[in-house]
């Protein structure tokens, strides 16, 4: 059978089609809730997954994400508090709006932008992950192990605010995955005498623990702080509230604009739709020729935010896919999730697994109507949801972090495992640094190390192919110039900031 035809079908059977549904109606609400983001959603699914078929596993993951990133709109609306990072700034415009009665208006505008920027990002999945995936079959040990390395100097450098602790972040991810057996020697590695470590870290506690544990521990030092709903949208006037044309075509080139940002990040490892949005924002803002709106109730802003952090969710997978190099922290969970089902993501998916390429296509898009659906006619249901105590929220989901990590491998190591990363994780939270470089680079070190010492086997130990090869050379010249601007970059901040603070002290 056609593998198209092979994974349309697949997806229209009932289970998988409900599954789907589920989903995606799950991802909605866990989304509109703050603090519980997209990333703890998927990370919970995954110990599911394992006993789900391939296809219902991909689908269930996916419509956690798609559905999850505009959930948070939701909560970023009616609370001025984003359900996810990725909608904070739909804040400044979407809570003011919610302020002059227009919450709805505002909630359909973010709908509107979210399709709009997935829809976008899928064709550019479609169009750009085979291409990718078609060069990259060329690539031998030496162009696989300098791209993978040039990976890890653009997910510490451009993760975050500080480029020293995203290059702690993915030193330390890059440790964490050396625990185990050498792949080529079979020699102990970081293991302390322990035989359960032989295996090496499972891949399952370390990401329920560093999003999910780290959030529940976070918001326990906190005291499970409640946020209360201001907006009543049964109070609203229905007819202010209804997007007209006029509306739609004063928003669609903010949209276009704001995807094709959301994309080009999205395909940039380890950047993230957060930073994304905030991007998209400051353009439209910039080429606008009225901005007086701005920060006070702007449909504009609150499409360019919302198109912009949703485009980022297909356009991930066109590196996760085509090269095997997760986009951002939940495109790494789902690379291991589809790792976990023996399907190993790169260019030989699209020639040994076709079936695979067009369900996550097919899914992505069925995601991204089926959210259009509810998201339009569930408003006032998912605001609900902004009511639920996280003090009895947050123990379900502890329950549910202890219960996929020990069912993973029936291993009680596992349960440790989960708990030492969650303290890392909540470490990492409340020093500001990013928790994505970790994982992505616990991802791609095994593949690394593996092409790093077939090249260093084939040459004799030798690095001059590497200073030889066009393709290495290249990326070796790119790090080169990303390490040189971004040291600028903070030089230039450190210097700004004393001078700021001298005058604010002089004021």
């Amino acid at each position: 059978m056609d593998p198209m035809l092979q994974a349309f079908y697949g997806l229209v059977e009932p289970i998988t089609f409900l599954t789907l549904l589920l989903s995606v109606i799950i991802g909605l609400i866990i989304g509109a809730i703050p603090g519980l983001s997209v990333n703890i959603a998927v990370a919970l699914a995954v110990p599911l997954t394992i006993f789900m078929p391939t296809s219902q596993a991909l689908v269930t993951l996916i419509g956690l994400y798609g559905a999850g990133v505009f959930g948070g709109s939701i909560s970023a609306i009616l609370l001025n508090a984003p359900g996810t990072p990725a909608s904070a700034a739909t804040i400044f415009d979407g809570f003011p709006l919610a302020n002059q009665g227009l919450a709805t208006k505002a909630l359909r505008i973010a709908l509107v932008a979210s399709v709009f920027g997935a829809v976008f990002s899928i064709i550019v999945l479609m169009l750009l992950a085979p291409q990718l995936a078609n060069f990259a079959l060329r690539f031998g040990p030496i162009e696989i192990a300098s791209l993978l390395f040039f990976t890890f100097l653009i997910i510490g450098v451009l993760s975050g605010g500080s480029m020293l602790k995203g290059l702690l972040s993915a030193s330390i991810g890059m440790v964490l995955a050396m625990v185990g057996s050498d792949p080529m020697l079979g020699t102990p590695r970081f293991t302390f005498g322990s035989i359960s470590l032989m295996d090496g870290l499972t891949y399952v506690p370390l990401l329920v623990g560093l999003f999910a544990l780290a959030e529940i521990i976070d918001e326990g030092t906190r005291g499970f702080s409640r946020l209360k709903q201001k907006i009543d949208l049964r109070r609203e006037d229905t007819k202010a509230n209804h997007v007209s044309l006029v509306d739609l075509r004063h928003i669609s080139f903010p949209m276009l604009r704001a995807s094709s940002i959301g994309s080009s990040i999205g395909i940039l490892p380890g950047i993230g739709a957060t930073i994304a949005s905030f991007i998209a924002y400051a353009d439209v803002k910039r080429s606008s020729r009225d901005t007086s709106k701005f920060g006070k109730g702007d449909i504009r802003g609150v499409a360019a935010s919302e198109s912009a952090n949703n485009a980022v969710v297909g356009a991930t997978f066109v590196p996760t896919l085509a090269l095997g190099i997760p986009g951002d922290a939940v495109t790494a969970i789902l690379l291991g999730a589809l790792i976990l089902q023996g399907v190993t993501p790169g260019p030989l998916i699209f020639v040994n697994s076709p079936d695979i390429v067009y369900t996550i296509y097919f899914a992505l898009l069925a995601s991204t109507l089926l959210m259009a659906v509810f998201g339009y006619f569930a408003v006032r249901p998912l605001s609900k949801t902004l009511h639920i105590p996280k003090v009895y929220l947050m123990p379900c989901v502890a329950l549910i972090c202890v219960a996929g990590s020990y069912v993973a491998r029936n291993n009680i190591i596992d349960v440790y495992v989960m708990l030492g990363a969650g303290v890392l994780g909540f470490v990492f939270n409340r020093t500001a640094v990013p928790v994505a470089p970790l994982l992505i680079t616990f991802i791609i070190t095994p593949p690394f190390e593996q092409a790093l010492r077939q090249a260093l086997t084939r040459s004799e130990g030798s690095f001059i192919p590497f200073l030889t090869n066009p393709v290495s050379l290249t990326l070796l010249v790119a790090a080169v110039l990303l390490l040189a601007l971004s040291f600028r970059r903070e030089r230039r901040e450190r210097h700004s900031t004393p001078s700021k603070n001298k005058r604010g002290i002089d004021k």
